[in-house]
């Protein structure tokens, strides 16, 4: 099991590199884009690509939650409509740049990676911006 959870490390942070290193497929996007995008886009599903544990403790309302640190990750985003637009987020931004690019080269057409943005912030924005 050790042995797996090694190798599938050494994979995300090869996709990592590789997705740093080259054109990104995705858009990063700030706060105040997402919050634009959640008010204007009829499309749009928010993608929690934080742990289950991670999810249960909170989340942004109307998300849902594939954790792109599990094995079956992949499997799980291939059932998702790939026309529909993305707002990919994590605890930090680091999860969600992994996520953003495994989507965006499996042919998803409109991925938006909330980068660098805290979780909390994001989650309070996004309840302030509801009221």
């Amino acid at each position: 099991m050790k042995r797996i959870l090694l190798y599938f490390s050494i994979f995300i942070l090869f996709l990592f590199i590789i997705a740093s290193c080259s054109k990104k497929p995705y858009d990063n996007i700030n706060l105040k884009k997402a919050l634009d995008l959640m008010n204007k886009s009829t499309n749009l599903v928010l993608l929690d690509v934080r742990t289950p544990e991670e999810y249960m403790s909170g989340s942004v309302p109307n998300s849902i939650n594939i954790d792109v640190l599990n094995t079956d990750f992949k499997s799980k985003i291939d059932i998702l409509d790939k026309n529909k637009e993305y707002i990919i987020y994590c605890r930090s931004g680091n999860r969600s740049t992994v996520a953003s690019s495994i989507m965006a080269t499996n042919g998803f057409l409109h991925v938006y990676n909330l980068a660098n943005i805290n979780y909390s912030d994001f989650v309070n924005a996004v309840l302030t911006n509801q009221n």
